[in-house]
């Protein structure tokens, strides 16, 4: 699976996809030794998952030549839950069920993982 500007899978994508996963996979081991998460680990999960969909919201935009606001930080911190849905239903019309899919599908697939990991840690 080539990588590319033309493919299916862009490198914010990817990253995505491993970031969550590394998270999820921490939240089970955490949960698995009754240790609250640390308030750096929320924070920098947080900012990460922040900075993760700025990117491929950035990415993708270029690709579908759509000029955002000039601090989209900012704006995507206030309402990111509104505003992808939002980007993507203008740009793809009934496809942007599809990309939301596959949103869901990586959010429970990295989930799936993170409670195998708790499953095997606490036994």
């Amino acid at each position: 699976m080539k990588i590319s500007s033309g493919s299916l899978l862009s490198k914010p994508t990817v990253f995505l996809c491993m970031f969550l996963l590394i998270v999820q996979i921490a939240n089970a081991l955490y949960f698995a030794r009754g240790i609250e998460p640390s308030a750096a680990f929320e924070l920098m999960s947080s900012i990460g998952f922040l900075w993760l969909m700025g990117w491929w919201l950035k990415e993708d935009s270029k690709k579908r030549g759509v000029k955002w606001v000039y601090d989209m930080g900012f704006f995507l911190y206030l309402a990111w839950i509104f505003i992808i849905p939002y980007y993507l239903f203008k740009t793809r019309g009934l496809k942007a069920l599809l990309t939301i899919l596959s949103f869901v599908g990586i959010f429970l697939g990295t989930y799936l993982v993170g409670i195998i990991v708790y499953l095997v840690a606490s036994s």
